[in-house]
């Protein structure tokens, strides 16, 4: 076999597999110097790429790399020839556990395998399942334990699952054509029924104070989450074009939500049904928005500030946007993905500062937070810190999966050496909520676990 057969070998598989030219690559390497856990690998992103192009299957599927990849989108975002690296990465844990080729990194195919049939059987992501299953079958039964036993005092933590299946899913609903701007579909997604129901809780308490109007779809079920497109990008494809015609045939044709995981999941697979990629789903031709837009969009900047009674002055805070809510910008539409400030204008129309900051986008490792506990503490430590450095008060969020790793984290950090922060992660909502009048307890704040209130109240923002 000659070189260029074997080459083409692997090249087409990709190409016809996953939609990318890997033969674009040149090596500038910009993949690898802003890969976030590019330390923790044996083969940079980079040589991936040119082990790929060279047809060296067995080494790039016999590496840790595609196993420690965070799937943060920003090799994807920094192309300069717009090679989906990413997807490329995703799509070779997929192809090693088709060809059966042993994890590098066990515990992240346990994980997949794990939340995959977690998925399967109750329509939704079990959190406690799944974190009490890992513990189990990586002979770690206590971990993290600590954590499990605050978020359950809050009542964020449940013992039963909350189930989501296709039974339940309603009939066709028309909607009215002068609702379209106040009116809108809203997917809670899998976080926002467990560890993040304060987020939730805000966000419908804020849209109410706003006139926005938010229908849950009955019946919605897991949007795929990053495990499932590990899996099967395909199959992960279609679970959220499911929800999305669930969305079509209640009437909408547009979706907000407030999961950055979500959002980009179900904006990915719109993109896809599109293009005809990935999917054999036709088009549901629903729009897909996260709710940060939605807000700005359908409400107004103007009209949030008129509603500001209570104005949030002299809190300091920085705006943390994480990975999937701006990246990659040509499926998110994001005008500046490397620095969005659509959440900064939102803070700052109700009263508050907020600061600049060199983490505003970097990734915090929430899709690793079950299977690399110290690669995750690391992430989280790093953003912290600059926001400590800053001279921020509080971190702002608008992802569940975010928050709860950059709060749960901070204990860990100190007791393996590192700082002590008791820095309050708290999701733009709520600061919304407090400033358009709601009381702490309406937005959720007493289920924070570094809890805000001794510093608003302090400020004089909280009664």
């Amino acid at each position: 076999m000659t070189t260029a057969t074997a080459r083409e070998n692997m090249v087409e598989l990709i190409r016809n597999r996953c939609g990318e030219n890997v033969m674009l690559c040149y090596q500038c390497k910009k993949c690898t110097s802003g890969c976030p856990v590019v330390e923790a690998m044996d083969l940079t992103p980079n040589q991936i790429m040119r082990a790929l192009q060279f047809d060296r299957a067995d080494k790039v599927l016999n590496s840790k790399t595609i196993w420690l990849c965070a799937s943060c989108k920003t090799c994807t975002t920094r192309c300069p020839n717009d090679i989906d690296i990413t997807g490329v990465m995703d799509f070779l844990k997929s192809l090693a556990l088709e060809r059966g080729v042993p994890a590098k990194v066990p515990d992240v195919a346990l994980f997949i395998k794990i939340a995959t049939r977690n998925i399967k059987w109750f329509g939704r992501m079990f959190e406690a399942g799944l974190a009490g299953e890992m513990n189990l079958r990586t002979g770690q039964p206590f971990k993290d334990m600590d954590i499990a036993s605050r978020l359950m005092k809050a009542g964020k933590l449940t013992v039963f699952p909350d189930i989501g299946f296709r039974f339940e899913r309603q009939g066709k609903v028309e909607q009215r054509e002068e609702d379209t701007r106040t009116v809108v579909s809203y997917y809670p997604g899998c976080a926002l029924k467990g560890t993040s129901k304060e987020f939730d809780q805000s966000t419908r308490a804020v849209a109410s104070q706003l006139g926005l109007v938010l229908e849950e779809p009955k019946g919605w079920t897991c949007c795929g989450t990053s495990a499932v497109h590990w899996k099967s990008e395909a199959l992960g494809t279609n679970m959220s074009l499911d929800n999305l015609k669930l969305v079509k045939k209640s009437g909408h044709s547009a979706v907000t939500t407030p999961c950055a995981a979500c959002f980009s999941h179900l904006k990915h697979a719109a993109v896809a049904a599109k293009e005809r990629l990935h999917t054999g789903s036709a088009d549901p031709g629903v729009e897909v928005e996260h709710i940060i837009d939605t807000m700005l969009d359908r409400v107004g900047l103007d009209k949030i500030k008129e509603k500001v009674t209570k104005p949030l002055k002299g809190l300091k805070t920085v705006c943390y946007y994480g990975c999937l809510l701006s990246r990659p910008p040509k499926m998110t539409g994001a005008q500046n993905p490397e620095y969005p400030m659509n959440m900064d204008h939102i803070v700052r129309a109700l009263g508050a500062q907020t600061l600049d900051w060199s983490y505003k986008t970097d990734c915090c490792g929430a899709s690793q937070a079950f299977t690399q506990n110290d690669l995750c503490l690391t992430l989280v430590e790093r953003i912290l810190q600059n926001a400590k450095d800053v001279g921020a008060e509080m971190v702002v969020v608008a992802c569940p999966l975010c928050q709860a790793n950059l709060e749960t984290r901070q204990e860990g950090i100190t007791k393996r050496g590192g700082p002590t922060f008791d820095l309050p992660v708290v999701f733009f909502t709520q600061l919304m909520g407090l400033a358009l009048g709601l009381s702490g307890q309406q937005v959720g704040l007493q289920m924070m676990l570094h809890d805000p209130r001794p510093l608003l109240t302090a400020k004089g923002l909280l009664a």
